[in-house]
């Protein structure tokens, strides 16, 4: 199969996944606000920022180098995985257990201890899941790795859901969302022991290389996650937990498109990690952040110009009108992520690593210093922290992108990327006219109008031509060829 057929199919099969998770996601955007309100939505948004805190440190950067390990050496599948679930389980449950003593003593109410205590045992979970989940990648194998984040999101909504409607409160809401992970590990183990056979013994040498091996990413998605949580820690320290909820309502709706990018990542890590000749890794690189910008922008613009419209469909508390601000200053984050994202996994697949985690680095410093800035600024000045706090973040990911550029090795990206994007740029101009005349109409006027406005403007600038809707269209249905007889 041509790698241009593969990428269209293994973003197929990723997409319709992640299609019926962005369901489980809107599910959560709707219901999480309407039945927790905005002060327990808060705690809920504080406590799951710590335990993603947590969950890094147990992780240490060692699914990506697992993903890309086994990319380039699938029959050492096997020893890998096991060497690395014999280190991260153990460092996940210490870890787990320091911060249940330390939250303990804390001085947090004693709901918002008892849902941090709760979501300790999603730490434990979690670092598993991404072990096995990292392999799936790094052998390739999509149809399994898009289960466990489908399961783990729609079990997570379903359970949530299903509790809030029958009056449950914010520790059910917890347990539902360490269930969803229990179910996705559970999925993603058995598909990878059909696949894979472990061996019953550990390798010090395998082990050392892992963790050195990951250090370099561990800084990398440590930064990452500390510019992008430390916000609503810090809200909750400078705020009050209404304002982190105004937040979290927020972020939870931009973030749902971001499916996209997290496929296209998922699927071109391996590919660019195998890839043996520049124009090939080239060929893969241009390809998918031009799907991304192709993706992300309408969404960007939808977001921004009908943010209103969207917390009045959601059916949101009156209070959550303070979300609206946040989320078009939010909006443009979602292109801007996309992007980096696929900057990182050249830096990262190109074994520049160490230079992209330094750049994340400098962002989780720059990060937390604006916000001891903004937060309090726009808490004083508009009574909304939350405010300040996403500025922030869209401005942190500028930075990103800055520097990414910098750092991006010769000949990946050029003249022809910077043309596409301004193609979609044209179609998006008249997608947001369209929409701003249509704004006032019931919203689902205005979204179809301007998905129209959008695909006929990419036609008519040659973002995307009939040709290649034919070509993606004859992937998605052609036959697989027939597996070698042995």
């Amino acid at each position: 199969m041509s790698s241009t057929a593969h990428f269209v199919r293994s973003v197929f099969a990723l997409g319709i996944a992640q299609v019926l998770s962005w369901v489980g996601a809107i599910v959560l955007a709707i219901v999480l606000p309407r039945y927790l309100g905005d002060e327990h939505l808060g705690k809920l948004a504080f406590a799951l920022a710590c335990t993603e805190l947590m969950g890094l440190a147990a992780d240490l950067g060692g699914a990506t180098y697992l993903a890309k390990e086994i990319a380039r050496a699938p029959a050492r599948a096997g020893a890998l995985t096991v060497n690395a679930l014999a280190m991260r389980l153990p460092l996940s449950l210490l870890i787990a257990g320091v911060a249940m003593v330390a939250v303990s003593h804390a001085g947090y109410d004693p709901l918002t201890k008892q849902v941090l205590l709760l979501l300790c045992l999603g730490v434990v979970l979690g670092t598993a899941a991404k072990v096995v989940s990292a392999t799936l990648q790094g052998l390739q194998q999509m149809k399994p790795l898009a289960a466990m984040p489908l399961a783990t999101k729609l079990g997570y909504a379903a359970l949530a859901a299903a509790f809030l409607l029958h009056g449950a409160g914010l520790l059910t809401v917890a347990a539902a969302s360490v269930a969803g992970t229990a179910l996705g590990l559970a999925i993603g183990a058995g598909a990878l022991l059909r696949r894979v056979r472990p061996p019953l013994r550990l390798e010090a040498a395998a082990c050392w290389t892992i963790v050195a091996g990951g250090l370099p990413f561990f800084v990398w998605q440590a930064a990452l996650i500390v510019y992008g949580q430390i916000d609503s820690v810090m809200l909750s320290l400078l705020t009050r937990d209404a304002v982190v909820g105004w937040y979290a309502a927020a972020y939870r709706i931009v973030t749902i498109p971001l499916f996209m990018p997290v496929i296209i990542s998922t699927v071109i890590f391996p590919a660019l990690a195998a890839a043996a000749d520049l124009p090939t890794y080239a060929r893969i690189a241009q390809q998918a952040v031009r799907v991304v910008v192709l993706a992300s922008l309408p969404i960007v613009l939808g977001i921004m110009l009908l943010a209103d419209r969207i917390i009045e469909l959601f059916g949101y508390p009156g209070s959550f009108a303070s979300s609206i601000a946040p989320m078009v200053l939010l909006a443009p984050h979602i292109l801007l992520v996309g992007v980096d994202m696929m900057i990182g996994t050249v830096l990262n697949t190109r074994d520049r690593q160490r230079q992209w985690a330094l750049a994340a680095v400098a962002a989780a410093v720059l990060n937390p210093l604006l916000n001891l800035a903004a937060i309090p600024y726009t808490q004083a000045v508009y009574h909304n922290g939350a405010i300040g706090a996403a500025a922030v973040t869209t401005l942190t990911e500028v930075f990103m992108f800055a520097v990414g550029l910098r750092l991006l090795p010769a000949g990946v990206f050029g003249r022809a990327t910077i043309v596409e994007a301004a193609k979609c740029a044209a179609a998006g101009l008249g997608m947001a006219a369209t929409v701003w005349l249509t704004r006032d109409l019931p919203i689902v006027a205005p979204v179809l109008l301007g998905a129209a406005a959008y695909g006929c403007g990419c036609l008519a600038s040659g973002a995307v031509s009939l040709g290649e809707l034919r070509q993606v269209r004859l992937h998605l249905l052609a036959r697989r060829p027939a597996p070698a007889s042995a």
